[in-house]
């Protein structure tokens, strides 16, 4: 079963899964193989953001194989603010045209007893800029995984992950590699982890030798709720030329007891005075986000998820 969807605001994968659009620019073609998803969406002559935002009925298993182009000046938003109740796994590949921009924001609670998967590659044009934004609660077993082809000239990246786990088992790899000149990058990533919790974080930043006028800059920070939690950050810069401004940083440690016992002292109870802690901990990430309504809905997960 194949079809071309155009100007329209709605579109059925299948009947379980759907999507929204809003915008005359995007062109969609999507088949059912398998009880796989295949998705092309092709985003043309957009210069005010088209967006699509994914809607799940959660009644099966999701499998979604996406591959999405961006040309040249245009700009595209796709927004996936699912609560999944059933294994789910995207592969997507993403193509960036030249002075493109595309902003991708997951806003994502697993239920805890699912295993869920996020595979990105992302190549990048001349000019471009690829926003990456990303909430998840974690599940059974998560898996994101992300890698950014910065393969032209003033080709940018920024990417902002946070992670709310509750016992589960959270993998998190980034990999970001600049292959060509006056290129930049800028990831933060942040993880709580409570109760058995087991988050890592494996971020890695390349420079090519040939690549002049780079700048990278990575950091990660993990906040450990309880005594089993564990969080694990992995920064590796492999930097291959001199001309270049690149910094990463990484540091986890436990709730500051200090804190936690004045919020008491208060008359804040335990649970309400942990949720307030965690909330400070993510709240300088709600403002990486330059688009006003994307704020609140992060904004909204954090304080619903605490």
């Amino acid at each position: 079963m194949k079809s071309t969807e155009n100007k329209s605001s709605l579109i059925n994968f299948t009947d379980y899964l759907s999507a929204k659009y809003d915008a005359d620019s995007i062109n969609i073609t999507h088949s059912l193989i398998d009880e796989e998803v295949h998705l092309k969406i092709s985003v043309t002559n957009s210069k005010t953001p088209s967006r699509l935002t994914l809607v799940n009925k959660n009644t099966n298993n999701l499998k979604v194989i996406a591959e999405i182009n961006v040309e040249s000046q245009s700009s595209f938003e796709l927004i996936d603010e699912n609560n999944y109740e059933m294994d789910t796994s995207f592969t997507m590949d993403t193509y960036l045209g030249d002075g493109s921009v595309f902003e991708l924001y997951r806003f994502n609670k697993f239920k805890a007893e699912t295993r869920n998967s996020f595979l990105h590659t992302c190549s990048l044009s001349k000019n471009s800029t690829f926003k990456d934004y990303n909430f998840t609660t974690g599940s059974d077993l998560t898996k994101n995984q992300t890698k950014i082809n910065l393969n032209e000239k003033n080709s940018n990246y920024i990417g902002s992950g946070v992670v709310i786990s509750n016992s589960s088992k959270c993998e998190n790899y980034l990999d970001i590699r600049h292959l060509s000149d006056s290129a930049k990058s800028d990831c933060s990533f942040k993880a709580v982890s409570r109760g058995k919790s087991n988050v890592s974080f494996n971020g890695k930043v390349f420079v090519d030798e040939k690549c002049f006028n780079t700048v990278s800059n990575q950091i990660s920070k993990g906040l450990l709720m309880d005594k089993d939690s564990k969080v694990n950050l992995t920064p590796i810069l492999e930097i291959n030329n001199d001309d270049v401004i690149c910094s990463h940083g990484a540091a986890s440690g436990k709730a500051d007891e200090e804190i936690l016992f004045y919020l008491a002292s208060r008359g804040i109870a335990k649970a309400d005075a942990e949720r307030l802690y965690i909330q400070g901990f993510l709240s300088e990430f709600i403002g990486k986000i330059d688009d006003s309504e994307m704020q609140t809905k992060r904004r909204k997960y954090i304080i619903e998820n605490c």
